[in-house]
């Protein structure tokens, strides 16, 4: 596929009246930072639209690509092999998440790529965090850092970012943002993309680590989660729904959200989730 210069049509905002609706309706992400997460804020169906809104806005002069399912927006520093990776690494992680879901957005998923940290900090609102991330689920948007500027062994790039990249954990949490609307707390989120990672790729966050249960149990998770170890927090996380999914099977886990798509309260399922306070 040959690379083109393009520009995407873009609504025609007021940025004031966007930053406005921001500040009213909340808006968040999800950030995939070094093999240690931290999400920002959970969205609804309409911060995600404000943030989508803004997110185009500002990569409005963006080159891009179209793959099957993906546009796949990057700035100009990064390069042809790195585009064609992300293009590759992209669909198919799509095609495995999708079967497993049992739903594909109606559109193209968006996807930026960034060969400037800050750049990405300041388009996904993350501009006060001091560690650039290595992926955001942000605005409906995937946002994906250059894999040359976190992955150090360069003879393994390829391998180390498909297998061990963002991609698959932030298309996980937009999936789970569609599916169950934005109706769940952070761990929930968080718990499912890294059990994604483990079926999939094989990762299993937290493995062999002792988590302290009754510190860090479902009560805790749900109401206090920021201020909670973060690395135990995503560890007692992915263990909770990995239970789940042992116990009850991957389809209850979709039912479940779909269920959540349609309105009803998360504590209903509270104590279907092991380790819960």
């Amino acid at each position: 596929m040959m690379i083109k210069k393009k520009r995407i049509k873009f609504f025609h905002i007021k940025i004031l009246i966007l930053v406005f609706t921001m500040i009213i309706v909340g808006v968040g992400g999800y950030v995939y930072t070094a093999r240690q997460f931290n999400v920002i804020a959970t969205f609804n169906p309409v911060a995600r639209s404000v943030g989508s809104r803004m997110v185009d806005y500002r990569t409005r002069n963006y080159s891009f690509v179209e793959t099957d399912h993906f546009i796949i927006k990057y700035d100009e520093g990064i390069s042809k092999e790195i585009l064609d990776l992300a293009k590759t690494t992209a669909e198919d992680k799509y095609k495995e998440v999708v079967q497993v879901f049992q739903y594909a957005p109606k559109n193209k998923v968006m996807m930026i790529l960034y060969n400037d940290a800050e750049k990405l900090k300041r388009n996904t609102m993350l501009s006060g965090s001091d560690k650039p991330p290595m992926g955001v689920y942000y605005g409906d948007t995937i946002h994906i850092l250059d894999p040359t500027l976190w992955i150090k062994d360069e003879e393994n790039i390829e391998n180390i970012f498909y297998s061990e990249g963002p991609i698959l954990h932030e298309l996980v949490h937009l999936l789970t943002d569609h599916v169950a609307r934005g109706n769940f707390p952070l761990w929930f989120t968080e718990g499912v993309s890294l059990y994604f990672e483990y079926k999939i790729d094989g990762y299993e966050w937290g493995r062999g680590m002792d988590v302290d249960t009754d510190q860090y149990n479902l009560g805790n998770l749900t109401n206090n989660f920021h201020e909670l170890d973060q690395y135990f927090a995503y560890t007692q996380s992915f263990r909770i729904i990995k239970d789940f999914v042992d116990q009850h099977g991957i389809e209850a886990l979709m039912d479940l959200l779909r269920d959540l798509g349609k309105g009803q309260d998360f504590k209903t399922y509270n104590d279907l989730f092991k380790g819960e306070g």
